[in-house]
C-alpha cells in the first residue's frame, strides 16, 4: 500500500518538476504555447488565425465547389467570421505578398521558418501590412473582407446577379492555408481552434 502511494503521488510530482525545469523553458523560448481541450493538454507552435471565430465552414481536401471558380480540392480551411473581424499572424514571420490572389481574393502571405508560408485570404483591401514587414505571432495583420468588392479591374469572380466578389466566395470568411516548401498541407495539423 505504501509503494502504491509512493508511485501515485511522488512520481507525478517529480515528473512535473522535471518538465517545468527543463521542458517548458525550451518550448517557451521556441515560440510554443500551451493549449488544452476536453481530452488533452498539448503544446503548439502556432496560434489560431481568427480570434473571434472557431467555426470551420469548409475543411482541407476534396469537396463540392461551393461557387463558380472555387476549386473542388480545397487547399486550406475556411473559418466563418464576420466582415471586419481581426486576423492574426499564427507565428513570427515576414510578409511576402499583399494584394489580389486570384480565386483567394485579397490576401496576405507570410513566410515563416522552415519553409512554412501561411495564407490569409478574402481579406479587406484596407491592408494593414506591407511586403517586407516583420510580424510577430498574434499581430493583427488583416481584417475579414466583404463578399462584394469594386475591384480589381477585370475581376472574373462574381455571384449569380453579376456583382463582383472578393475571389471565389459565397460570403465573408477567412480562408486560411499553410504550405511547407511549396506543398499545401492541412492547417488543422498545425493550428487548433481551442
Amino acid at each position: 500500500m505504501q509503494k502504491l502511494f509512493l508511485y501515485s503521488f511522488f512520481i507525478p510530482v517529480v515528473l512535473s518538476v522535471v518538465i517545468s525545469i527543463f521542458f517548458i523553458p525550451y518550448l517557451s523560448n521556441n515560440n510554443y504555447i500551451l493549449k488544452y481541450n476536453e481530452s488533452s493538454i498539448y503544446f503548439t507552435k502556432y496560434l489560431w488565425p481568427s480570434p473571434s471565430s472557431t467555426k470551420i465552414t469548409s475543411y482541407f481536401g476534396y469537396r463540392n465547389a461551393p461557387t463558380s471558380g472555387a476549386s473542388s480540392y480545397h487547399g486550406g480551411i475556411d473559418i466563418g467570421a464576420r466582415e471586419g473581424s481581426n486576423i492574426v499572424a499564427i507565428a513570427n514571420g515576414t510578409v511576402k505578398y499583399v494584394g489580389w490572389y486570384g480565386a483567394n481574393g485579397y490576401s496576405v502571405l507570410i513566410s515563416h521558418e522552415n519553409g512554412i508560408v501561411s495564407t490569409y485570404s478574402h481579406i479587406s483591401n484596407n491592408f494593414l501590412v506591407s511586403v517586407g514587414d516583420d510580424v510577430l505571432k498574434g499581430d493583427i495583420i488583416a481584417n475579414v473582407g466583404p463578399k462584394y468588392i469594386a475591384g480589381p479591374p477585370n475581376n472574373p469572380y462574381h455571384d449569380s446577379s453579376g456583382r463582383s466578389t472578393n475571389g471565389a466566395t459565397t460570403g465573408p470568411h477567412l480562408h486560411f492555408g499553410l504550405s511547407i516548401n511549396g506543398k499545401k498541407v492541412d492547417p488543422l495539423q498545425y493550428v487548433s481552434p481551442r
